[in-house]
Parts: structure tokens; sequence; C-alpha cells
């Protein structure tokens, strides 16, 4: 163990090396941009908040050592390499929610997409039925998030809700920790690609009334299946990186070729 890593204590650091997965997976569902998005950890010790390092992708992050400590002032307290201007919108949302422990800030495709819409997201299917027709617009600017004054004012138009689409520019989530912020953000992704769909389809279409509709998200949101939902995502990133999943069984060598018989001169 390094010893920047052992001054983190083996707890922290392996909770960051989590959340270095969990950006792994969120890449794998489709929410790669080059080198932007972002995840944040609320720091278990109220310093502040842990920050994906600027400059790599988020299917790059793999270590404690690719975080940055800041406080919610934007000062950096520990950590190496570029940090990310867009800091002020976690700080502002951590400052705004204390229920909130994990932030997630993205760019995938469907969502920034749906983004230049003013339509309200449906629950077409599935994927849309944790959101409730609850996920507002941030529609105050395009551009990035590198003030607090626009930091507040996108803690303001998210409220209490689990996501925002922010106008022509991507999508913030948020949960009490690292499995429920990701999951927002995969089915949220998931969600606008549907509805989007449908809409260029030209066919009718519909969504649940509200009493199914509250039935249909409480039989989807009981901690087993999220469990599952989150176990099934992790054994799809180690499929993927060709890591040997624990549930996954042990593969056999394969046998040895034999060797073509020599030909006498």
């Amino acid at each position: 163990m390094s010893g920047k890593t052992a001054m983190l204590g083996n707890s922290l650091a392996a909770t960051l090396r989590d959340l270095a997965r969990a950006c792994r997976i969120l890449k794998m569902e489709g929410h790669g941009d080059v080198t932007m998005g972002h995840l944040t950890l609320r720091d278990p010790d109220g310093r502040g908040f842990w920050m994906k390092r600027s400059g790599i992708g988020m299917g790059e992050m793999r270590e404690a050592s690719d975080f940055l400590l800041l406080d919610f002032d934007g000062r950096r307290l520990y950590g190496d390499g570029a940090m990310h201007i867009e800091w002020p919108l976690h700080a502002e949302i951590f400052r705004a929610r204390p229920d909130v422990n994990v932030i997630g800030h993205t760019h995938p495709f469907h969502a920034t997409t749906f983004s230049a819409t003013r339509v309200p997201l449906r629950s077409v299917a599935h994927d849309g039925a944790m959101f409730g027709g609850t996920v507002p617009y941030y529609t105050g600017t395009s551009s990035l998030i590198d003030t607090p004054e626009l930091g507040r004012a996108l803690a303001r138009s998210l409220g209490d809700a689990p996501a925002i689409l922010m106008r022509n520019h991507g999508i913030t989530y948020v949960g009490d920790n690292m499995m429920h912020t990701t999951l927002v953000g995969i089915f949220l992704e998931k969600a606008c690609k549907a509805q989007l769909t449908l809409a260029a389809s030209n066919m009718p279409w519909s969504w649940p009334e509200a009493e199914e509709f509250a039935l249909k998200a409480q039989q989807l949101a009981t901690p087993s299946l999220v469990a599952a939902f989150w176990d099934f995502f992790n054994r799809e990133l180690d499929r993927q990186e060709g890591v040997l999943g624990r549930n996954d069984p042990v593969p056999l060598p394969a046998p040895a070729a034999p060797r073509p018989a020599r030909k006498r001169a």
C-alpha cells in the first residue's frame, strides 16, 4: 500500500476505489464523454467532498489517487492532478441537500439530447418509474457550472428531486449512497432514450396513470431489487474488463493442441 493511500485510511481508500468502479460502470452504460463528467462523494469526516480528478475519462478511473479532496469553497485539501472547474455544481448541492452523499454529473447522449426539450419525462417503461414525473429542468445556462452562483441556482432548480436535466448540457443526479446515485444516472439515460424513440416513431403512445405509476415505482424500488441491479452492473463490468466475477465459474485451462508429427527427410 502506498503512503498516500495509507494516509486516507483503509476504509476510505476502499470506498474511493468503489467510487472509481461506479465511474467505470457509468461509462459502460453510455455516460462517457472523453474526459468530462464526474462523481463526487461527501467526505465522511466533514472536510468537504472527494471529486474525480480532471484529465482522465470516467472509464479510466481506478484508484483512490484518482480523486481530489476539496472543501466547499473549492480549496484543494488532498490529492494530485487537475481539478474540474465544475466543482461548484457539487459543492452547492451538498450544501443544499444534507440527505445527499454522492453526486453524479455526466453527458449521456439520449438524456443530453432530451435536455434540449421542455417535455416532462414520462414513465414510458420500467426505467422511468423511479422518477415519477419529478425530473425538473435547469434552464439558467447551457455553459459549465463553474461559479458558486451557478451552483446555487442549479441546486435550487433540483430541489428535492433525484435528478435534473440541464438545458443543452447534460444531467445531474444524486443519492444517499453510491449505488443509489449510479442507478439513478443509468435509468435516467434509459428513460430518456425510450421517450425519444417513441416521440420519433410518430405512433400514438401513453404512460401509466398516477395510481398505476405509484405502484410500479414501489415495486421497482425494493432494496433487494436495487441490490440485484447493482450486482448485475458490477458483473457486467467485470466481464467487460476481463476480470473474473465473484459468481462466475473458474475457467478450466484450454487443452494443449497436439503437435504435428515431424516429417522424415
